[in-house]
């Protein structure tokens, strides 16, 4: 099941990094250091989408894919048990991106 608390780490262009997201009916929530996600996913348990608005609260924090400011992205990847593996793009610039692997902590609380 994709719904849940998640560690996410990241690689794009301009190095790597790591945060957290949370998966809960159909809404993506999460951030890191210099930015917070926001989005919409969509799953059959095997793979999922998501698009995601990545805002920045830190400017100093510079984002992997040497973007300034806020961004949105388009994740597709495969779901195998505690894992999910995937790709985000830029929307509108699709050669760019990062590769992305989730790592599930928890369900979350009912």
């Amino acid at each position: 099941m994709v719904e849940g608390f998640w560690i996410v780490q990241y690689e794009g262009i301009r190095g790597n990094g790591g945060g957290v997201i949370i998966f809960t009916k159909g809404q993506v929530l999460g951030g890191d250091t210099g930015f917070i996600y926001t989005g919409a996913y969509k799953t059959d348990e095997r793979t999922i989408t998501a698009d995601v608005l990545v805002r920045n609260f830190l400017p100093e924090v510079p984002s992997v894919l040497g973007v300034q400011g806020d961004f949105e992205l388009n994740l597709k990847g495969n779901v195998g048990g505690q894992i999910i593996k995937a790709s985000a793009t830029l929307v509108g610039q699709e050669g760019a991106g990062i590769v992305v692997k989730l790592t599930r902590v928890s369900d979350l609380p009912k």
